[in-house]
């Protein structure tokens, strides 16, 4: 959340969730309700029990998400980065590939892993969340996703 409390919201009204893992787009469907308690570490949701209610937590509605030990996890997907055509051909002989997650590209075609620091420059360029799966990420911390 930004200093006024209000989530981060990139150029096309995706916000980042706080309590949600961020995921590429085959993020699982749930299209269900879990019962989730919420404090400053996270969310820990479960399944309501067989007649809908939660011993524990409140209700709320999880789109995306699957089963984990005993709980669920309830995920926030976003495009690829090489849909929304931030990605580039990877090289002959291409550096280790890392799987960078969760990235804010801004209008300029550059592209940086989410982070603190790097989240208010991005989306004051007209920054887009997208995901990227195989990449690499340079010490200048910039990346570089691939098709």
């Amino acid at each position: 959340m930004d200093a006024a409390g209000s989530p981060y919201m990139d150029s096309i009204g995706q916000m980042l969730s706080i309590y949600c893992v961020w995921a590429g787009p085959d993020a699982p469907v749930w299209d269900a309700d879990v019962c989730c308690t919420i404090d400053d570490d996270g969310a820990a949701c479960v399944v309501p029990d067989s007649n809908g209610r939660c011993a524990v937590g409140d209700r709320t509605y999880c789109e995306y998400g699957a089963k984990v030990g005993g709980g669920v996890v309830c995920y926030q997907p976003f495009p690829s980065m090489c849909d929304e055509g931030f990605c580039i051909e990877a090289p002959d002989v291409p550096p280790v590939a890392q799987a960078l997650g969760t990235a804010c590209c801004g209008a300029g075609g550059a592209c940086q892993p989410v982070t603190l620091e790097t989240l208010k420059a991005c989306l004051e360029n007209g920054g887009k969340f997208v995901s990227c799966s195989d990449g690499v990420e340079y010490e200048d911390g910039t990346m570089d996703c691939w098709d």
